[in-house]
């Protein structure tokens, strides 16, 4: 299971540790790093310290919906992977164009073929730009 920031959590077990003194214990997901062995970093209730955590060590109390930090439509790559995590390594035109092909059919009042056609529309300008730029060197 992923588990997104916001999330209400409860450890349930810590890998090689049974009966560790966090079992039992919640807190909420404040950060993710898929590149680490335990990349929940958990706020424990109660105090200002945080904990790091693999998936199997958790439940879910609550899972959050956040539109506007971590919208559905956008978050539902493996690995806690998001889509802008791949639109901020590209240029403007690349970006919007990798955006609505992963949204395309999944956000709520947006139609997937709209999501397509503007798609299109940024690879359309991002191919004229680099056109454009050819010509003039």
């Amino acid at each position: 299971m992923t588990f997104k920031v916001g999330t209400k959590v409860t450890i349930t077990n810590q890998t090689g540790y049974p009966g560790h003194k966090f079992m039992g214990r919640s807190g909420e997901i404040v950060c993710v790093d898929s590149n680490r062995s335990f990349p929940y970093e958990v706020k424990l209730d109660g105090t200002t310290s945080t904990r790091s955590f693999a998936a199997s060590e958790m439940t879910v109390i609550e899972s959050v919906k956040d539109s506007v930090n971590h919208p559905a439509h956008y978050t539902w790559l493996p690995k806690g992977l998001e889509v802008i995590d791949l639109t901020e390594c590209l240029n403007f035109n690349k970006g919007n164009a990798v955006k609505y092909l992963c949204r395309a059919g999944r956000k709520e009042d947006s139609p997937e073929l709209q999501d397509l056609e503007k798609a299109l529309w940024y690879i359309n300008r991002e191919i004229s730009r680099i056109k454009k730029d050819t010509k003039n060197v």
